[in-house]
């Protein structure tokens, strides 16, 4: 395939000038590449590419970042990781796999935005990146079920199901299914009682990842890592199936507002909304600062057409 590197030439997946510094950065912080890390259409690889100048700039990220609608109030970036999880002690809490990594077999978000705000409240912004993904994925436990377990997730009903766990396939039987996601689902402010119109498990598609990262968002919140978290995504204005409702899940919005970030804003309950933004809005706030790096911007122009 055309857009698939061969193997051995990672680097060319990166700004050239960046290719070094970020890969110095994954193998420092023990930071996963994704398997497809090599094709062309890799999201991991954009959001680098677009974000690591603002994680070596604190300033530059500032000017980009200010007045942006995602993080009002912003006085001081402080910090920008990748892949980021959280503190150690979340993987226990969530039952994800010890073996796992940053960007490997645990929740990660793409990037995490360190920030100060108004009166000095330590801020974190989550940032999900999206680049061609026609979706924000789905459950693998229900994505590698086999046909008994997949009717399993079909006939689940987590409104009125009083222990959804017993019958969720991350948390029985054999291999990693030790998730305790159902554990805290409630309490990080996700109402499943507005699943009483949805037929089967709601998280299969979708709302799988967007529950991780609103977990991971609920730990920090009720850990003290910051005082406010909020959850955004980014994408391309262009690629509109990411935000298609499945047939399953349109019981949780209006047919005009059909949209899976407002869908799942629905079913949120005394926590920030998910927003979402697009890699449109933020280079235009990007194009207004002046001394950018050119060829970072031409290159962004003329590999991703931003």
């Amino acid at each position: 395939y055309p857009h698939i590197l061969p193997t051995g030439h990672k680097r060319l997946v990166f700004y050239e000038p960046l290719a070094d510094a970020i890969l110095s950065y994954l193998v420092e912080e023990d930071i996963a590449l994704h398997s497809a890390v090599l094709n062309l259409k890799s999201s991991q690889a954009a959001c680098l590419n677009f974000f690591f100048p603002l994680r070596q700039n604190l300033n530059l990220a500032k000017d980009a970042l200010q007045r942006f609608p995602f993080l009002p109030g912003l006085r001081e970036v402080t910090g920008i990781e990748f892949e980021y999880t959280g503190p150690p002690e979340i993987t226990q809490w969530l039952g994800e796999s010890r073996r796992g990594k940053r960007g490997q077999n645990r929740t990660s978000i793409d990037a995490a935005v360190f920030w100060t705000g108004r009166s000095k409240r330590r801020c974190i912004t989550l940032v999900e990146w999206k680049y061609t993904e026609s979706n924000f994925g789905a459950c693998s436990a229900s994505h590698s079920a086999s046909k008994d377990d997949k009717a399993k997730c079909r006939a689940l009903d987590v409104a009125r199901d009083v222990d959804p766990a017993r019958s969720c396939l991350l948390t029985t039987g054999g291999d990693h299914r030790s998730r305790r996601y159902w554990e805290h689902v409630e309490a990080s402010g996700i109402s499943l009682s507005v699943f009483a119109g949805v037929q089967g498990c709601p998280f299969q598609g979708p709302l799988y990842q967007l529950m991780r990262q609103f977990l991971l968002a609920a730990y920090l919140r009720q850990t003290g890592e910051a005082d406010k978290v909020e959850v955004v995504s980014i994408g391309f204005s262009r690629n509109t199936k990411l935000h298609v409702v499945p047939p399953q899940l349109r019981s949780l919005v209006d047919r005009e507002k059909e949209d899976i970030v407002a869908a799942w804003n629905t079913v949120l309950k005394d926590v920030p909304p998910m927003r979402h933004w697009t890699v449109e809005q933020f280079m235009a706030r990007v194009n207004k600062i002046e001394g950018i790096d050119l060829g970072w911007r031409n290159y962004l122009r003329e590999r991703y057409d931003v």
